[in-house]
This record gives structure tokens, C-alpha cells and sequence, in this order.
């Protein structure tokens, strides 16, 4: 069997590591020895974008938080309209420079497409920019609404963040948020913050219906 290999590392704001490895042809993101994503299981990245950008007017705005390895960036940029524009908003440079480098053949290189607009920062700041502009956010920063890997992002997923979000949408813009598990409660707390056709649908790492089980909920700005 080939030995994993550990390509790069890097530290979060926070001082945790956060280290590439390759193996046998795939490529693995992890932190504190857990991993967050790799490139042998991408259907529920993928399902993300497809159950939010579906139907998108031409010169849709969408914003993603999470760059990852790129599929949820690529899947979007797959059912955007040619005139339309994907904020790709990451917090770590070091992401960004690992999907420029050994990651960007997973996804076909979604960072060179002209319609993607990359963002450095931080998406809980970066979604207080929009204002009534956005088609549809989509969110996989985290392990989703519980459990969290990063006490920071809890803000997304408070009334103040659900709120703020939902008026950087457009009126019928769509809220889509990536979740590790089911959280049964979501959906209630979506509707209390003013969103409507609220959807939890569950989701497989693979699209064979194998792997790990995900969720993604779904909300609209009326």
C-alpha cells in the first residue's frame, strides 16, 4: 500500500494545523489529525450547489463560503448562467494556493473561470457586504449548525447571522447550508428568522448512495 504524504501545512487563526496529504492519486484536507474533506467523496458538495442553483436568472449573483477542494465551486459554476458571477469567499490563503497547485485538477481549476470572483476573508464578515444582491449563499464552512469545528462560525447559525444572511438575499434568493449531520430543530429556526420553502434534504458522500450521510437545509427570502 502507498504511503500517505503530507504536502503542506498551515495554521488556522485560531493556531490549529490544518495539513494537505496525498494518497494514491487523492488529496485529504485535515485538522487536529480529523479530516474535513477529500477528494474521494464530493456528492453532497455537489448536491449543495445543485439544490440551490437550480433555475438562476442570467446575471445571477451566488456566494460560497468554503472553498474546500472546489467541487461545491465548480458545481455552481456548472448551472451558472454565462453572465452570472460565483463569490468564492475563503478565509485560509493556503487553500486558495493548494487548489491553484495539486487540488485544482479535482474540480477542472474552478478559481480560473472568469465568472468566479475569489474573496480572502472571513464569510461572517464577508456577508454583511451584500445588501438585497444575492441569488442564492451557500455555506460549507463548518460541520454545519452543530457540531462546530470553529466556535467563530456559530454566528451564521444564530438569529443575527440567519437574519443578516437573509437580507443579502434577493427577494426569492435561497439559502443553502452543508451539515456533517441532521439537526432536526434547523428547519423550525429557519422559518423563525423569516424564510420560507424551508427544505431538509439528506444527502450521501457519494453518489452511489454509499459513504457517509449529510444533510442540507434549505430556506428562501421571501
Amino acid at each position: 500500500m502507498r504511503p500517505r504524504i503530507k504536502l503542506a501545512s498551515d495554521c488556522l487563526p485560531d493556531g490549529r494545523p490544518i495539513e494537505l496529504f496525498e494518497h494514491d492519486g487523492h488529496h485529504e484536507i485535515r485538522c487536529g489529525g480529523l479530516s474535513l474533506m477529500g477528494s474521494r467523496m464530493r456528492h453532497s458538495e455537489e448536491e449543495l450547489a445543485r439544490l440551490a442553483c437550480q433555475g438562476l436568472r442570467s446575471g445571477a449573483r451566488v456566494l460560497i463560503g468554503g472553498l474546500g477542494l472546489g467541487f461545491t465551486l465548480r458545481a455552481t459554476l456548472d448551472l451558472l448562467p454565462p453572465d452570472g458571477t460565483a463569490i468564492q469567499v475563503e478565509l485560509m490563503a493556503a487553500v486558495v494556493e493548494w487548489n491553484r497547485g495539486p487540488l485544482g485538477h479535482h474540480a477542472d481549476h474552478p478559481l480560473d473561470d472568469l465568472r468566479t470572483e475569489l474573496v480572502l476573508a472571513d464569510v461572517t464578515k464577508a456577508v454583511r457586504r451584500y445588501e438585497d444582491d444575492l441569488d442564492a449563499i451557500l455555506l460549507d464552512v463548518d460541520n454545519g449548525p452543530n457540531p462546530l469545528v470553529a466556535e467563530e462560525n456559530a454566528w451564521l447559525y444564530k438569529p443575527v447571522g440567519l437574519q443578516r444572511m437573509r437580507r443579502a438575499l434577493r427577494p426569492g434568493g435561497c439559502l443553502a447550508i452543508w451539515s456533517s449531520e441532521e439537526v432536526p430543530s434547523f428547519p423550525a429556526r429557519l422559518r423563525k428568522e423569516g424564510f420560507c420553502d424551508v427544505e431538509a434534504h439528506r444527502v450521501t458522500a457519494r453518489p452511489n448512495g454509499k459513504g457517509p450521510r449529510h444533510a442540507v437545509f434549505l430556506g428562501r427570502r421571501p
